[in-house]
């Protein structure tokens, strides 16, 4: 039919006649074909479009430039959620024109609107809106706007308007009372099957869960295949209740919880499953860097602080401190998107999908990569090191430095000069049950010029290698003065010297020519044994005189006496230099 004389009239009467409910606006531009009629005429009496004029084209005829009218019903408009292994929440897809786009969050605002979709997947009431996860899709087009009748228990088609649009808007998702999810107790791919729903947790009986259901809840949790197994598993969680409904999957289904049947299973014993793969969370560089799975990047948008706990105690890193977007280190291809929930224990058990990233890449830094330092051995000024780069910390309480000190005795103090921070961004969070110091990093910006000191037990003092300072000169003037001052004092002794041994030599020469008076003079001890009588009387006497000065001469002059002399001059000379020094 040629669009050019289709009319608003008779796209009502074509969707009515067809039950498929009002019409609705198309944005998608109608294909190119033969126009078999230029147009359509119905009469006062036509009930039916079948029972109006048709017009045919004539083949020469090119006034509809080859468009035909292009009708979209009300009736093809189909809520979904995206992803079917979780039952009754997630991303909210409207089908529109044959293709599933997703819907604006102001459009599910209105609780009437979210019930209508809610209550059209059997899925009960609207509870909350969700952010939307994943990556955006490629196509503008939204549902915009919904207008639907409160507690109408009639399906999203009936609604009064059903409006998309190629405005940007934000995408939004939504939980309903009714929702549930599987997943295994301690892994992301194996363990006791547990269903996850808004009065807790239950069991999932083994009654009827066999390869074929196992199966296909491994593929629905991105897991592989089925990993058949003889094994015998005990059960490793306390089992309070079990899910009130079994399951038995036929051919090609959708997800596992369209194997659900109403059957309340009689048997009270758990499900095991243990599926092909196991995904893997890591850190780039140990414990801090880019956030992968199986290798894959983690796109940064609507990550928490709750997903990077779980990272770095998976990794055995202790808790995140700090979260940051990086360009991906591996190219800006399909990369991870992640959402948890809180019964979520590891990242693997999260919802995961590939895609496009606007955003960046999640970086991270675990409490063990934290690194404190001081000026000083035992302490001095404060920096710490958890994003690549040594700073200073802002003022905090003081009620961990022992345990402080203990991180700063693991590092080498430094005294290198650091670039001089004003704006400081980090602190240090302590709190009554703070067992790990590293885990109180926290980004703070405070605006400080005084430089946070900390002082432990054994501080010392960490001084720089300073060179010696180089000796004065010695001066040479006192020097030579006392060198000439002992020459002067030597020379006088030697001279005082020389004088007294001429002068023992000249009293020695005297002795032997007068040797009476020189006995007189040595010593006054000795008895005179000659006086002038005496000599005369031994002059008349004659050879008896003679003979008493020879007696005497010998005694006079014997080698004891020399000796006697020689050792009294000896010690003289020693006295007199001993005086002169």
């Amino acid at each position: 039919m040629c669009g050019d004389t289709w009319t608003e009239d008779k796209s009502v009467k074509l969707c009515e006649k067809l039950n498929c409910g009002t019409p609705i606006k198309a944005h998608n531009s109608p294909k190119d074909g033969d126009i078999l009629f230029k147009s359509l005429h119905p009469t006062n009496q036509t009930t039916d479009l079948t029972q109006s004029i048709f017009v045919k084209n004539q083949d020469n005829d090119k006034s509809c430039k080859q468009k035909p009218a292009y009708v979209v019903c009300s009736g093809s408009v189909k809520p979904r959620f995206s992803i079917p292994s979780y039952k009754c929440f997630g991303n909210v897809e409207v089908e529109y024109e044959g293709k599933w786009i997703p819907v604006c969050e102001d459009a599910l605002k209105d609780t009437n609107n979210g019930n209508t979709i809610c209550q059209e997947l059997k899925c009960g009431d609207a509870v909350e809106t969700l952010p939307y996860f994943g990556p955006a899709p490629a196509d503008k087009l939204a549902i915009s706007n919904l207008n639907c009748i409160a507690n109408a228990n009639s399906p999203l088609s009936a609604c009064s308007s059903v409006t998309a649009s190629t405005a940007a808007c934000k995408h939004s998702g939504l939980r309903c009372s009714e929702w549930r999810t599987m997943v295994p107790d301690k892994k992301a791919c194996s363990g006791t099957v547990l269903v996850h729903w808004r009065q807790g947790l239950s069991a999932v009986s083994r009654e009827n869960f066999n390869e074929t259901e196992k199966e296909k809840l491994c593929q629905d949790m991105d897991c592989g295949g089925y990993k058949s197994t003889n094994e015998i598993h005990p059960q490793t969680i306390e089992i309070d209740s079990f899910w009130n409904k079994s399951f038995s999957c036929g051919e090609n289904p959708g997800s596992i919880w369209e194997c659900e049947n109403k059957t309340t299973p009689s048997r009270k014993e758990p499900v095991f499953i243990e599926c092909k793969k196991e995904p893997s969370v890591s850190l780039s560089q140990g414990c801090r860097g880019e956030v992968r799975i199986d290798d894959v990047p983690v796109c940064a948008s609507n990550w928490d602080l709750s997903y990077a706990h779980k990272v770095c105690q998976e990794n055995l890193c202790g808790n995140a401190v700090f979260i940051e977007s990086k360009a991906p280190s591996k190219g800006s291809g399909n990369i991870y998107h992640v959402s948890c929930e809180k019964y979520h224990s590891i990242i693997g058990q999260c919802r995961r999908t590939k895609g496009k990233c606007d955003k960046n890449v999640v970086f991270i830094t675990c409490s063990e990569s934290v690194k404190f330092r001081t000026t000083e051995k035992h302490g001095g000024v404060l920096y710490v090191n958890y994003r690549d780069k040594w700073e200073r910390v802002c003022p905090f309480n003081h009620s961990q430095n022992l345990k402080l000190c203990e991180e700063i005795d693991k590092e080498t103090p430094s005294t290198s000069t650091e670039i001089k921070q004003v704006n400081l961004e980090t602190t240090l969070e302590f709190t009554d049950v703070t067992m790990d110091v590293r885990r109180s990093v926290k980004r703070s910006s405070c605006e400080s010029t005084n430089q946070v000191k900390i002082y432990c037990p054994d501080y010392e003092t960490l001084t720089t290698a300073t060179p010696t300072p180089p000796r004065p000169p010695i001066p040479t003037g006192p020097i030579i003065v006392g060198v000439i001052f002992l020459l002067v004092v030597v020379i006088l002794i030697s001279s005082f010297i020389r004088m007294y041994v001429r002068r023992v030599r000249e009293s020695r020469a005297l002795a032997r020519m007068l040797p009476g008076k020189d006995m007189e003079f040595e010593s006054g001890d000795y008895e005179d044994v000659m006086d002038k009588d005496n000599e005369m009387e031994d002059f008349s006497r004659g050879t008896n005189a003679h003979l008493r000065t020879t007696y005497v001469q010998p005694w006079l002059f014997s080698s004891s006496y020399c000796s006697h002399r020689n050792s009294f001059v000896h010690e003289t000379i020693k006295l007199h230099f001993l005086f002169a020094l």
